[in-house]
C-alpha cells in the first residue's frame, strides 16, 4: 500500500515536472494558460450550472492538447535532427490538434461565454 502511494505521488511530481517544463519552455503554453484561466475565469463568473462546466473544459482541453504538442515536438526533436517529412507531419499534426481544439474552445467563448459578460456589463 505505501508502495503504491509513494508511485502515485512520485508520479504526481513528474506531471508537475512537465507543467513548469512546459510553462518555462513554450510559449505557446503560456499564451494557451492565459487564454484558457482567463476563459474559465469569465465562465465561473458570468454563467451558470453545466454551461460553465462545459466551456471551462474546452478551454482546458487546449492546455491538454498543447502539453501533448510540446511532447509530440520535443520527443521528434530528440530522435532526429534531420528534416525528415515523417518528422515534419508528427509536429504539424499535433500542432494542427492544437489549432483545432483552441478553434473549439474559441467559438465556444464567442457563442456562450460573449454574449454573457455583454448582457451583464
Amino acid at each position: 500500500m505505501i508502495k503504491t502511494v509513494r508511485g502515485v505521488i512520485k508520479g504526481l511530481g513528474y506531471a508537475v515536472d512537465g507543467y513548469i517544463g512546459a510553462f518555462r519552455e513554450d510559449r505557446h503554453f503560456r499564451i494557451n494558460l492565459s487564454l484558457s484561466l482567463t476563459g474559465t475565469f469569465l465562465s465561473l463568473i458570468f454563467l451558470d450550472g453545466c454551461t460553465r462546466m462545459v466551456l471551462a473544459l474546452a478551454n482546458w482541453l487546449v492546455l491538454a492538447f498543447e502539453l501533448v504538442n510540446t511532447a509530440v515536438e520535443r520527443a521528434v526533436d530528440t530522435a532526429t535532427t534531420e528534416r525528415l517529412p515523417t518528422a515534419k507531419l508528427s509536429k504539424d499534426a499535433a500542432a494542427a490538434a492544437v489549432l483545432t481544439v483552441g478553434l473549439f474552445a474559441l467559438i465556444c467563448d464567442l457563442l456562450i461565454l460573449l454574449p454573457a459578460v455583454l448582457r451583464r456589463l
